[in-house]
């Protein structure tokens, strides 16, 4: 009988590949590789933006780190963090459009952003409606094949992810 630490136990439960798949990801936590040149382009484009709205918001600015700390098929892995902030991997698939890239960089941005706030405490939500007093987040989405923050009440986009005013 195995116990539950047991990584015979480990693989036999999850299957081989997915037990590979973390057994590199903790490799690579332990010692992150530099992407390819084509991949951190990739990972650069879908948070240039997202830099931007933080500036302008007057958040913190994460340093993107273009290493892979994760093994994520089919995706382009990278890291964020800043001085004294804590660090948080982060990830978009390579084969989705530009758009798709920054919205789905845009949630995990969120997540990280609400780290902060929340450390320093205030509000977690990042970033606020700037029509409705601040009293709300934005929610990152695609229309018309651009990148968004869109405001839910009711449901109009605010601006394009990119183009925060403070």
């Amino acid at each position: 009988m195995y116990s539950s630490r047991d990584p015979e136990f480990i693989r036999e439960r999850l299957g081989a590949e997915a037990y590979q798949r973390i057994q590199r990801t903790i490799g690579l936590l332990r010692s992150p590789q530099p992407l390819t040149e084509a991949d951190a382009a990739v990972l650069r484009a879908a948070a240039a933006p997202l830099l931007r709205d933080l500036a302008a918001t007057r958040m913190r600015v994460p340093d993107i780190r273009t290493e892979a700390h994760e093994d994520r098929p089919q995706a382009v892995c990278g890291w964020i963090a800043g001085r004294g902030v804590p660090g948080q991997g982060v990830w978009v698939m390579s084969d989705g459009s530009p758009a798709d890239q920054v919205r789905e960089l845009a949630e995990q941005f969120q997540n990280w952003a609400s780290d902060v706030l929340v450390d320093a405490g205030q509000s977690p939500q990042w970033p606020l409606c700037p029509e409705h007093d601040r009293g709300h987040g934005l929610m990152a989405d695609v229309r018309d094949g651009a990148a968004v923050w869109v405001c839910l009440h009711p449901d109009h986009v605010i601006a394009p992810i990119g183009a925060l005013t403070g």
